[in-house]
C-alpha cells in the first residue's frame, strides 16, 4: 500500500500536528491518498499565521499577526530554528510575558517593541540575552530589523497582543507589516 509522503509547506511542529489529524480523518473518511498528499504539498497555510512575506537580502519576513497572545507567539518562536529577531507588542490582554523568556533566550538575536505594552514587556524580560529596541511604529520596527539582521536570521512579527492600539484588527496590522516589508 502506498505511503504518503507529501512536501510540507509550513513551518511547525504544530501544523505537523493538524496534518496528521486531518488526513487521518481523510484516509478514514476514504478519500484517495494520492489526493491527500497532492492537498497538502499544495497548501501554503493560512494569512496571517505564520505567513511567508518576503525574502529580502537572504532575511526572511514572517507575519504571525494573528499571534494575539503569549502562547500563540511560544508556538511561532517554536516554529523556526534560525536566529530570530521578534516584533513584539500592541494592547495589553492582562497576562505575563515572561514565560517568552526561555525561548527568548534561546532564539531571539533582537527584540523589537511596539505599542501600548512596550514598557510592560521591556519591565517584564529585560534580564534577556537578546538586544532590545523600543520602537514606536511597526514600520520603525521593520525597519530596525533590517538594519540588524543577517543573511539566514527570521524576522518573526509574532505580537503577542491584541492589535487595537494602533490597528482595526490583526488583519489589518498584519497587511500593513506585509506593506512595509514589500516596499524594502
Amino acid at each position: 500500500e502506498k505511503i504518503l509522503v507529501p512536501q510540507i509547506n509550513l513551518p511547525g511542529i504544530h501544523n505537523i500536528e493538524n496534518i496528521l489529524a486531518s488526513t487521518s480523518c481523510a484516509i478514514l473518511l476514504g478519500v484517495p491518498k494520492e489526493k491527500i498528499e497532492k492537498t497538502i504539498s499544495e497548501f501554503n497555510g493560512v494569512e496571517h499565521r505564520l505567513e511567508f512575506v518576503r525574502k529580502v537580502d537572504e532575511v526572511i519576513y514572517i507575519n504571525d499577526s494573528k499571534a494575539t497572545n503569549v502562547e500563540s507567539t511560544i508556538v511561532a518562536l517554536n516554529s523556526f530554528s534560525q536566529p530570530i529577531h521578534l516584533i513584539l507588542g500592541g494592547r495589553d490582554k492582562g497576562f505575563p510575558y515572561t514565560p517568552l523568556i526561555p525561548l527568548i533566550n534561546l532564539k531571539v538575536k533582537t527584540i523589537l517593541l511596539i505599542g501600548e505594552t512596550t514598557k510592560k514587556i521591556f519591565s517584564q524580560i529585560k534580564g534577556v540575552t537578546a538586544k532590545i529596541y523600543k520602537c514606536d511604529t511597526l514600520e520603525q520596527a521593520v525597519k530596525k530589523s533590517k538594519s540588524v539582521a543577517q543573511r539566514g536570521d527570521i524576522v518573526l512579527f509574532s505580537p503577542a497582543c491584541s492589535s487595537f492600539d494602533q490597528f482595526k484588527n490583526f488583519e489589518h496590522r498584519g497587511n500593513v507589516f506585509k506593506q512595509i516589508v514589500k516596499k524594502l
